[in-house]
């Protein structure tokens, strides 16, 4: 067997770090999680001159010692066991060993990929999802615009102030979509 690493970390309501130090084992790697989260634990312990790799453990209390949201712990645990690295929770009496079973971590990429399929579709319902922007001017309204221009003493302006847009928005429209008034204006440069 490998390194056995005791990751402690206190959150509220978890069990002090007293509670958590008397169910290790005295050849445990004690390491003392502080304000670093468990999802930066090889770092801290590469820090530490500790590296782990496949055969070895870690042991934590408790999840509840744990500061992650559900979806980040379970990618940090998917990683551990890919990499051969088994985590044991004490309280639980659970020990999640890849050499034994190397289903779990395609399991726990499963519920990864439902907690963010079921999230994404709680907080983006389709229905109520814009696709871009919304148009200004609709192509179906070109004859009612060309009336509104036409009458006597209507401007660009006044005509972009009913429909409710910038006279620029007015302009590019009609540049777009009106090819008569195209047309009109390349004879009038001519």
């Amino acid at each position: 067997m490998g390194i056995t690493v005791a990751y402690l970390a206190e959150t509220h309501g978890s069990a002090s770090l007293d509670e958590q130090r008397a169910c290790l084992h005295p050849d445990d790697h004690v390491v003392l999680a502080g304000p670093r989260s468990f999802d930066k634990l090889t770092e801290l312990l590469a820090h530490h001159g500790v590296n782990l790799g496949p055969g070895d453990r870690v042991k934590i209390f408790d999840l509840s010692c744990i500061a992650l949201s559900t979806t980040t712990l379970i990618r940090v645990l998917v990683k551990m066991l890919q990499a051969g690295i088994s985590l044991e929770i004490v309280s639980a009496g659970i020990v999640l060993d890849p050499a034994v079973d190397d289903r779990l971590p395609t399991l726990l990429t499963a519920l990864d990929a439902h907690c963010r399929h079921h999230h994404g579709i709680k907080t983006h319902p389709p229905t109520t999802a814009q696709i871009g922007r919304r148009r200004l001017l609709g192509r179906d309204q070109l004859p009612d615009i060309r009336a509104m221009l036409e009458k006597p003493g209507a401007t660009a302006t006044t005509v972009a102030k009913e429909l409710g847009v910038a006279r620029s928005t007015l302009f590019n429209f009609l540049d777009r979509y009106d090819r008569e008034r195209r047309l009109d204006r390349s004879q009038k440069v001519e």
